[in-house]
């Protein structure tokens, strides 16, 4: 663990997790901050002007990593120096590497007045290059390398007896024996993967700064080197994502408890690799996770509204959130059985003058009643 007590303004500017705080944060990371600071009130105005730098170099709610930084002047200074005129001679003496704070004022100052190919560097910049090859290089285990480089999805077989159907142009790395006590994988692309349950050895998946960890379960990871974000999308079990960059990604990998945010059947997460977010959703299609031996009734005679609802929570999976009470006055007659779930909802809502709304991975359903 950091020990952010010795840090000084210049520290908090490029630690990467105190740029999440100020740009993307989320409860865990509020929590965390929000405690520090009650705990060292003394480092609030460092933190104040921390965060104020911070805010000040930031483009379009991009957050500049500090090697971006180097290579965004660079090659704005070297788009410049084609031009060669005396102003530019100027700026390129006043940016030194070896001063952080003139390396600041220098990025500010040709953000705002250099437009030369601006668009053009800023979209190569922020668009991370060898995530996949950086995690294969950092792994201390000798690994397998698997790449598909044909029409149809590859199916691997695991030494766990897990299994990988490994998508069009998608790779992924490996170590033979899995020594240590994870399993881990790299991918780059997309997978399905079916995962042998072993608790006391979690399986882990890093694909484009995003961590996905579980203990036996089935899910989908769509992470392409290309692509801004990453999905992960879950048929059955439970999974947790947590990004690279979290101050206990270590913690949270080793820990034989999903630590993270949870996602179970039916619900996926977006990660935007950019703004360093997270949004929980249901999958465009969610589908039945009871046992294919039992088959859920959707013919439903003058029952209750709140009952229907359950069985769509048993049968999906799912998490509806409804006023049990109010709705258990209100009878429904319909025949649901070959409809998609959202199709479904539709038909229930304005069959008792209601709506619903997808909130973090689950229905919320409004309703004021039968008339």
């Amino acid at each position: 663990m950091k020990n952010y007590r010795d840090f000084d303004t210049e520290d908090f500017v490029w630690d990467i997790n105190f740029r999440i705080w100020v740009l993307s944060p989320n409860r865990e990371v509020n929590a965390f901050w929000e405690k520090w600071l009650e705990e060292n009130p003394d480092k609030t105005d460092q933190v104040d002007k921390a965060k104020s730098i911070i805010q000040a170099l930031v483009i379009k709610n991009v957050a500049f990593e500090n090697e971006e930084v180097d290579e965004l002047v660079s090659q704005t200074i070297a788009k410049i120096d084609e031009n060669a005129n005396s102003t530019t001679k100027k700026i390129k003496l006043f940016y030194t590497k070896q001063n952080q704070w003139l390396k600041i004022a220098a990025l500010v100052i040709l953000i705002i007045g250099v437009s030369i190919s601006y668009q053009q560097i800023l979209h190569q910049s922020i668009q991370p290059k060898g995530v996949y090859e950086k995690y294969v290089a950092a792994s201390t285990n000798q690994l397998i390398e698997v790449k598909n480089e044909n029409e149809v999805t590859l199916p691997i077989q695991l030494i766990d007896g897990s299994l990988v159907l490994l998508k069009k142009g998608s790779r992924i790395s490996y170590s033979k024996d899995f020594v240590g006590n994870t399993r881990e994988i790299y991918l780059s692309g997309e997978a399905f993967f079916e995962v042998t349950k072993n608790p006391e050895k979690p399986f882990l998946v890093y694909a484009n700064g995003l961590v996905t960890k579980v203990l036996g379960t089935s899910f989908t990871i769509r992470a392409y080197d290309k692509e801004k974000e990453v999905t992960v999308e879950v048929k059955t079990g439970k999974v947790s994502v947590f990004a690279q960059s979290d101050a206990r990604v270590e913690e949270k990998a080793t820990s034989r408890e999903l630590k993270g945010v949870v996602l179970t059947p039916n619900q996926k997460i977006v990660y935007a690799r950019e703004e360093v977010r997270m949004d929980k959703l249901l999958v465009e299609l969610p589908t039945i996770t009871t046992k294919k031996n039992i088959k859920p009734q959707f013919e439903f005679e003058d029952t209750p509204v709140s009952e229907v609802l359950q069985t769509l929570e048993k049968a999906y999976s799912i998490n509806i959130v409804f006023d049990e009470e109010l709705l258990s006055n209100c009878p429904l007659t319909a025949s649901l059985t070959d409809l998609q779930l959202f199709d479904k909802l539709d038909i229930i809502c304005k069959g008792v003058e209601a709506r619903y709304e997808i909130l973090d991975g689950q229905i919320v359903i409004y309703s004021k009643g039968c008339k």
